[in-house]
């Protein structure tokens, strides 16, 4: 176990943690989008606002775990799921649907804005650590 330690203290390039929280949000993104299939027919703006978030959830998400390379101290893209996560919750009030999905919304809404808060606590933590190893 010693050993192992060591040999990942002495090579700098290794990143011995990976933020795992932005695929979370891909299965949230998902089941948004999934969502939206079981709005009723007559919700048309229930339908585009669902299929839209969830989209840009799932594109934001993974464009997270691409830029977690360790080399870069600017991943934004887990704000951007935030946003979308309190845009889900915002729109329950403003694209109004059938009780069963605004709360099937809004818990999906305040997971994905949850999970995006601990994802940018994870860049952030990485960032400020990769600093105090390079000096």
């Amino acid at each position: 176990m010693s050993t192992q330690l060591s040999q990942r203290e002495s090579r700098p390039d290794v990143n011995p943690s990976h933020n795992y929280a932005p695929w979370i949000n891909v299965v949230l993104g998902f089941l948004v989008f999934v969502l939206r299939y079981g709005s009723p027919r007559g919700t048309y703006g229930v339908h585009w606002n669902l299929f839209l978030t969830g989209i840009v959830i799932m594109f934001a998400a993974l464009a997270t775990t691409i830029a977690h390379d360790g080399n870069s101290s600017r991943n934004y893209w887990s704000v951007v799921d935030i946003a979308a996560g309190v845009w889900l919750l915002v729109s329950v009030e403003t694209v109004p649907s059938v009780p069963l999905v605004s709360i099937a919304q809004a818990a999906l809404g305040a997971s994905v804005a949850a999970v995006g808060f601990v994802s940018v606590g994870v860049e952030f933590h990485q960032a400020t650590a990769k600093r105090r190893r390079t000096g």
